[in-house]
């Protein structure tokens, strides 16, 4: 394979997403865990949800979450074109209420009126903010909810205390030793991607940002690690 072809953006989505596949396979980011202790919150939910999937990928996760619920209206942003048309394949059982977007976050959010959803919920994606921009997504999270409604959030989390540093060095070291699966290229990739894009907070940080943003509730739905699933509730 030459130069140029390492370098397309749909060679470099495939091989990406083919390293992410084999992370779902062997669960290594607990994320049939987590999608578990998530889906009995949004499946309490008695109505039917209007909800926005930030950062949403292929959506695998979407077909879990929600198909034992009427969905009203889903909105699904992501950055990667590619990853949206394999998203569109995913949610054709939704399509009359699908909205698809390729955009950022925060933008996605801030097209949303006032108190217009029952749920915001994302996956891995919002620890590849800076701080600032955590906080202004969790203003605009609760902004777009209506009472009641809830941001659930699955992410990677450092402990507390914990610098930023000593979180790579452990998170990259259990990668090492317990990705097996993971070959020593794609095991280069990560690292430098995580090196280079991952500022997770501790989980008391992140309550501190919901507090500024409104939420005045949140529960800790399921935990391995550095692997955790919240969720913060608007009440007013």
């Amino acid at each position: 394979m030459n130069q140029a072809s390492e370098s397309d953006p749909i060679t470099l989505f495939r091989s990406n997403w083919a390293t992410y596949q084999k992370l779902l396979e062997h669960n290594y980011m607990f994320h049939h865990e987590l999608v578990h202790a998530s889906q009995k919150l949004i499946q309490s939910i008695d109505r039917p949800l209007s909800l926005v999937d930030l950062g949403c990928g292929d959506a695998t996760l979407s077909q879990t979450l929600f198909k034992n619920n009427q969905i009203s209206r889903y909105i699904a942003c992501d950055l990667s074109q590619p990853a949206l048309q394999l998203a569109k394949t995913n949610l054709a059982p939704w399509s009359s209420q699908l909205e698809l977007n390729c955009l950022d976050m925060l933008e996605q959010l801030r097209q949303i009126p006032d108190c217009a959803l029952d749920l915001v919920f994302s996956s891995y994606a919002i620890h590849h903010l800076n701080d600032q921009s955590k906080l202004a997504l969790f203003k605009e999270c609760f902004r777009v909810l209506k009472q009641s409604g809830s941001f659930v959030l699955i992410d990677v989390m450092r402990n507390d205390r914990q610098s930023r540093d000593d979180y790579l060095d452990q998170y990259l070291c259990m990668v090492e030793k317990d990705w097996v699966e993971i070959n020593s290229i794609e095991c280069a990739r990560i690292t430098e991607h995580v090196r280079a894009n991952d500022f997770p907070l501790s989980p008391s940080e992140y309550q501190s940002l919901a507090r500024q943003a409104g939420f005045h509730q949140e529960n800790l739905l399921d935990a391995h690690g550095f692997h955790q699933a919240w969720a913060y509730q608007r009440l007013s």
